[in-house]
């Protein structure tokens, strides 16, 4: 596809394959001068933070998906070919499917109201995630405050060979574990998990645990008194708090879509977002993770 932006005496001109699809009236010189040199910057997918937030109407600021055989400005990918082979971040999948993908370096953070009206419990949290890890030790769901984590569903690697456990904690205590699953296989699993100030019920495809707070009391108060508060919504791992706040503090790593209390959570919504995340792209299961 071809695109070219023209500066016309009066208008600014955008075509697509030759045809003009647009006409922009321009009430002077777009670009100015610098020693005798038109000088500009060029953005693909997406806009500079401080452009992104003049914007009039706010955009979605990223562009997730692929540009093939670049051919800037009539000189093929000269120029641009360098800087995409130094980032690795900017290489095209080979394949991909439905999903967002962690590449186990970054965060998603979000701001969501766990408060329940019509509930007597107060509040509550429900989650489903689809998974498809590509390692098997991270933390896949934070609830963050200040610095403490009230609550974290993480992935580790099992005793057993190839196979993973579930844990569930309260700042640096572990209240569940589901034990030697084999989540690292290529193959799509789903878990769920409810929680509220009384229990904590956890649901994979094998295996389901229930906690009571009668046997977590100290953990439950804890959770009870930060979900009264101001939480933090974490996918993909924790932001920078004490080492010692929480059991796991890797990363995670691997394909996963994430529903709470209901809603489909869009990755280009969050407040924040480490750019190495594929909001809307997974690499498939018979491709390597690795770009080409």
């Amino acid at each position: 596809m071809l695109v070219s932006v023209e500066e016309l005496e009066h208008s600014i001109s955008v075509k697509i394959a030759k045809e003009a699809v647009m006409n922009i009236n321009k009430p002077g010189s777009l670009f100015n001068p610098t020693n005798g040199f038109l000088e500009t910057k060029v953005y693909f997918a997406g806009f500079p933070r401080k452009v992104e937030n003049a914007l009039i109407k706010p955009i979605n600021p990223r562009l997730d998906g692929c540009i093939r055989g670049w051919n800037l400005m009539n000189q093929g990918a000269s120029g641009v070919k360098e800087i995409i082979q130094e980032k690795q971040n900017k290489h095209c999948l080979v394949s991909v499917e439905k999903g967002s993908y962690y590449p186990g370096s970054g965060v998603a953070q979000f701001s969501i109201d766990y408060n329940n009206i019509s509930s007597a419990e107060s509040w509550q949290v429900n989650v489903t995630l689809n998974i498809r890890p590509s390692a098997g030790t991270g933390v896949m769901l934070a609830l963050v405050s200040g610095n403490t984590v009230p609550f974290a569903l993480s992935l580790v690697d099992s005793t057993s060979e190839k196979f993973q456990d579930i844990l569930v904690s309260v700042e640096n205590t572990v209240i569940s574990q589901i034990e030697a699953m084999s989540l690292c296989s290529g193959q799509q699993s789903s878990l769920e998990f409810r929680v509220n100030r009384n229990n904590l019920e956890v649901w994979t495809p094998l295996q389901e645990d229930t906690v009571s707070s009668e046997h977590f009391q100290r953990q439950f108060a804890i959770l009870d008194k930060a979900m009264k508060g101001t939480v933090a919504t974490y996918l993909g791992g924790i932001p920078d708090v004490p080492f010692n706040a929480t059991p796991v503090n890797a990363f995670y790593n691997g394909c996963m879509e994430t529903k709470i209390n209901g809603v489909q959570l869009d990755l280009d919504e969050a407040i924040s977002k480490h750019n190495d995340i594929r909001a809307h792209s997974c690499p498939s299961v018979q491709e390597d993770t690795k770009n080409s």
